[in-house]
């Protein structure tokens, strides 16, 4: 399981959590190769921006990760910034087949959400996110942007999300159909949703709807 932990803890870092548990607790061995955006206070502008395009360190990691402990899988969560999709090579270099969870947007928007302004923004699905760069989408700032729309079709134009990902894991139907439209190949796109695992309850049918999520714009 391989996952780039936020600075401000979130569902992402959560979900990786609990996969990791419950594999554990069904008798699979898991080993967590994990980074953590607090590290990027130790780098240089000029440093970061090449491991977001492509992470040497990280790649190398993985490589050694594969050799010694020699997964059946690899499993993609967040790779932003710090790993890279440099790591999917390592690992296909290494004969490991690759899953990679698709927990938001990134690979078809800089900015991760499609949303501009307060509103619905897909201008860069199925194109060249230049758009994106040039708007500042990302933190309102046109140079971070720019180095995301870089790392985005830098990797469309290898190939890696054609060629270095066996399964895509979508949330939802809509989700899985949007990364469709936006390029991803259908047969390896597949619908998981996140889940808790919790006893059963010992309360009678059920009715209405619960929402999990901080309180923010996008959600």
């Amino acid at each position: 399981m391989a996952h780039n932990a936020y600075q401000q803890r979130g569902g992402e870092d959560s979900v990786v959590d609990d996969e990791v548990a419950l594999l554990r607790a069904r008798g699979a061995e898991v080993s967590l190769f994990q980074l953590h955006n607090d590290d990027i206070a130790t780098l240089g502008r000029v440093e970061l921006v090449g491991r977001t395009l492509w992470s040497r360190p990280a790649a190398q990691s993985m490589a050694d990760r594969c050799a010694s402990f020699r997964p059946d899988v690899v499993h993609v969560h967040n790779s932003f910034p710090l790993m890279s999709p440099a790591i999917h090579w390592a690992a296909q270099a290494a004969g490991v087949p690759v899953v990679q969870t698709l927990h938001n947007f990134r690979l078809l928007c800089p900015q991760a959400m499609l949303l501009r302004e307060g509103r619905v923004c897909e201008d860069c699905v199925g194109r060249l996110p230049w758009r994106g760069a040039v708007r500042g989408c990302y933190r309102g700032s046109r140079a971070q942007s720019a180095v995301l729309a870089g790392m985005l079709t830098l990797h469309r134009g290898l190939g890696t999300w054609q060629r270095r990902v066996n399964r895509f894991v979508a949330l939802n139907d809509f989700c899985r159909a949007k990364f469709i439209e936006g390029g991803l190949p259908a047969a390896r796109v597949v619908v998981k949703p996140n889940f808790v695992d919790l006893p059963a309850p010992d309360a009678g049918p059920r009715e209405g709807m619960l929402f999990v999520g901080r309180l923010s714009p996008e959600k």
